[in-house]
């Protein structure tokens, strides 16, 4: 608290203003110094006076001597300006907080989505970086509910088993088309690949999670048919790769087929009748949807999809 009311009058130009004045000896020196007009440094030294009830500076041949008050407290201002200085010093060298979002998702999303996310992100931010790890054979719900992922990203409707402490909402919903370069998949009138040619070709897919089968192969499974997988890879493209120099047949959501480098020679045809599509959903923590990194990783996710 100021022990003297004076005290209130003074700001921090009033203090440079004397200690320039104590360097300099000079009211012209320090105007020009600190790029301020002469009537601005007489103000100053008005209200110094006031506050001090002293003339402190006592013009002399052209000079200005320090009174000895002037010279008492001169170290106490140098300790004032010190002192802010620090506080200023202190703020800059404050480690810079570097935050990281975690998302667990299949490659579709990755593909899909995240170069859109990531471009918002760094527009928007300077400290956030995203962590994508790939979705297993199930969604990390234990992960979710305690917060070290902070969003997972599954197929639907109704692929996964969900938790009482989650929430989802569905993002985008796509189909399939059939990449093949198998001899004799022919498409009929309307496009569509025969279902026993497609069953008779072999074929690859990419493992968006850790499991044997996929949403195909119940499908198949429902209307009693098999495929025979030649392999099983961990991306699309590289299923696109090998029905290059294969004959082999790849299921392709739809929306992926733009963002992936597909050989002339492969053929795009319409699934067999029947074939299943599905819907990305976004699944999160009941107990996080207040937290503000949730609700502005979601809605960057939404804005984006």
């Amino acid at each position: 608290m100021l022990c003297n009311n004076h005290l209130k009058q003074l700001d921090f130009q009033d203090i440079v203003v004397f200690l320039n004045l104590m360097e300099l000896r000079s009211a012209k020196k320090t105007a020009e110094l600190m790029n301020v007009s002469q009537p601005t440094i007489s103000y100053c030294l008005k209200k110094l006076r006031e506050c001090f009830d002293d003339i402190l500076f006592i013009p002399t041949d052209g000079s200005m001597s320090p009174s000895k008050k002037a010279e008492r407290i001169t170290p106490y201002m140098r300790m004032t300006v010190e002192s802010i200085n620090q506080c200023v010093d202190s703020v800059e060298s404050i480690p810079f907080e570097q935050k990281v979002w975690r998302i667990c998702a299949p490659e579709y999303f990755e593909l899909c989505l995240i170069p859109n996310i990531l471009s918002s992100i760094n527009q928007k931010y300077s400290n956030i970086s995203l962590e994508v790890q790939r979705l297993g054979q199930d969604l990390p719900l234990d992960k979710l509910v305690v917060g070290d992922i902070d969003i997972a990203i599954g197929f639907g409707p109704g692929y996964h088993q969900l938790h009482p402490n989650l929430n989802w909402k569905s993002l985008v919903s796509d189909d399939f088309c059939c990449l093949t370069t198998y001899q004799g998949a022919d498409p009929d009138i309307n496009g569509y690949m025969d279902i026993d040619f497609f069953c008779d070709s072999p074929h690859v897919f990419p493992t968006p999670w850790i499991s044997e089968k996929n949403m195909v192969d119940g499908w198949l499974d429902k209307i009693g048919k098999k495929r025979m997988v030649l392999a099983r890879t961990n991306s699309y493209q590289s299923c696109i790769n090998i029905i290059d120099q294969i004959p082999a047949t790849l299921c392709l959501p739809r929306k992926l087929v733009p963002l992936l480098n597909i050989p002339e020679n492969v053929n795009i045809l319409r699934p067999p009748l029947g074939f299943p599509s599905f819907t990305l959903d976004m699944v999160w923590s009941r107990g996080r949807s207040e937290s503000p990194d949730i609700k502005e990783l979601k809605k960057l996710i939404i804005g984006n999809k």
